[in-house]
């Protein structure tokens, strides 16, 4: 579940700044981190439409395992919290 989040946050933004043509800001930045690395697109060097997919590709896969690597570190503590929250509430 965490890693279909990781991938339906860059596709959203994407979406967004393809059909608003608005900047990236500090909002995507925290919840896309990799996307700081697309800053290697940018320069006088002219970039073909494959390897501009290529590396939108690779910062999403990123952002795939990023969140899903979140997802495995805090749900087991979060099983547990609630679990002794549930415990405490009952006694």
């Amino acid at each position: 579940m965490w890693g279909i989040l990781g991938l339906l946050i860059p596709a959203a933004f994407l979406l967004h700044w393809k059909l608003t043509d608005s900047p990236f800001g500090e909002l995507e930045a925290i919840l896309w981190p990799s996307s700081i690395l697309s800053m290697g697109l940018e320069g006088p060097t002219p970039r073909s439409t494959l390897d501009i997919a290529e590396v939108f590709a690779v910062l999403i896969a990123e952002n795939v395992l990023l969140y899903s690597l979140v997802g495995l570190l805090t749900c087991p503590f979060a099983f547990l919290f609630f679990r002794w929250r549930r415990r405490s509430l009952i006694d």
